[in-house]
């Protein structure tokens, strides 16, 4: 609620001391900085971002992490993720304690500005349920009380823990919010009621949320978020309809061709994350594409809107049963192993699926047993799995950029787990 003055101040200083820090820390950063003749008193604010080359994953992904990290840096005690959403292309993202400070507070303002408040119940689907972390202190007094959503389990359990906590507040990513809905639909349950729905993401288009807002009586908020800006990047206003972006934890630049694009005109999103030391992003391309609007804010906030997010997205993979899995347990397995650089899961028919793998300089011959046999436990028996590897994916870059691509559509279903099916949807 500050003023867009004192906001711009601290966000000049916070790059400022950015620059500076990755400089004198980062190999990769100082490389960049020497090529381009560069030095970190030239940046002097947001303003000077603009002189410092652009970075993309593929820059990232071929360099040890010791040249892309911070000198000095515990690394075994950082949060790590191997995550590439919906790109295909993994990268290994690290953060102390520190840098991840920022993550909860910004989902949180955006919950408390659509009305969630601290004695409400929140639950979300988790992407590695493996993983989940202990309670947090104010979790264990009772604020803000949490539970998961396996993505191992059933949509029929899904309603049951539902019909079980009542929460009010569920978080997701959008296709298995949307398969989520289309269970209790076919079901014909009109009872299982979800205050507010929030797309934490993936792509949502005006069909899913109004599916969402229907079949859970719900108001439905959409986030732009990811690993590599540690924090919510956008997040849609309920006075103000657009995206407010998070100005005090990340720069966002909207770009065509390297230059900044008009209000009201689509570009390459391009973020400053300010607040990871250990691993940091500076002026690197997110994949996404979005529209910076000439609407000024008229809620009271001092933080600027977006438009749109025309983004990255997904397909569901059919089985050759009918039923549907989102694209996130391929996530799973193809994310996590090292010796894939990158990778495209494409659906032609129901009966087979083409896996297309550009492999990194740890691919061995018993990696492409491993792909077959992980995606063979996600799909079952009945389907052919055909693995290719790849020099490159070939992409038309003005297209969303997908990793999991369907061309074979079937009506919504209760999209239960086929036989031999070890995992259902996900994250």
């Amino acid at each position: 609620w500050g003023t867009p003055e004192a906001l711009a101040m601290r966000r000049d200083r916070r790059v400022r001391r950015l620059i500076d820090h990755a400089y004198r820390k980062v190999v990769y950063y100082r490389e960049l900085f020497d090529a381009a003749r560069l030095s970190p008193r030239d940046i002097r604010g947001v303003g000077d971002l603009s002189l410092i080359p652009v970075t993309t994953k593929q820059d990232l992904q071929g360099r040890p992490l010791r040249e892309i990290t911070a000198a000095g840096r515990d690394l075994s005690r950082c949060h790590a993720s191997r995550t590439s959403g919906a790109t295909g292309e993994p990268l290994t993202i690290l953060g102390d304690r520190a840098d991840r400070s920022f993550v909860n507070p910004s989902f949180l303002r955006v919950y408390l500005a659509w009305g969630l408040r601290p004695r409400h119940r929140v639950m979300s689907f988790a992407f590695r349920p493996g993983r989940r972390r202990p309670r947090s202190w104010y979790q264990s007094a009772g604020v803000f009380r949490h539970r998961v959503l396996s993505v191992e389990d059933a949509p029929e359990d899904w309603i049951r823990e539902v019909d079980h906590w009542r929460p009010h507040l569920l978080q997701g990513y959008a296709l298995t919010l949307k398969l989520f809905a289309e269970s209790v639909q076919k079901k014909g349950r009109s009872d299982v009621r979800i205050p507010l729905i929030a797309n934490t993401s993936g792509f949502l288009d005006d069909s899913g949320r109004e599916l969402l807002a229907m079949v859970f009586q719900s108001k439905v908020v959409d986030i732009y978020a990811s690993e590599e800006a540690g924090a919510a990047i956008a997040w849609q206003c309920p006075v103000c309809k657009e995206y407010h972006l998070s100005t005090d934890t990340s720069v966002v630049e909207f770009l065509r061709a390297g230059q900044p694009v008009a209000e009201g005109e689509e570009g390459d999103v391009v973020i400053t994350n300010l607040h990871n030391y250990t691993m940091p992003f500076i002026r690197y391309a997110q994949g996404d594409r979005a529209v910076p609007s000439p609407v000024k804010p008229g809620c009271g906030r001092p933080f600027p809107l977006m438009a749109r997010i025309n983004g990255r997205s997904g397909d569901y993979v059919v089985l050759p049963s009918g039923k549907k899995l989102s694209p996130h347990p391929f996530f799973r397995v193809l994310d996590e192993i090292l010796g894939v650089s990158s990778w495209r899961l494409t659906q032609e028919n129901t009966d087979s699926i083409l896996v297309e793998i550009v492999h990194s300089g740890l691919w061995q011959h018993s990696i492409e047993q491993r792909v077959l046999r992980d995606l063979r436990a996600v799909v079952g028996e009945g389907m052919q799995i055909r693995v290719h590897p790849v020099a490159e994916l070939r992409r038309d870059p003005y297209q969303k950029l997908r990793s999991v691509v369907s061309r074979v559509s079937v009506e919504p279903d209760d999209s239960s787990p086929a036989p031999g099916t070890a995992v259902s949807v996900a994250r």
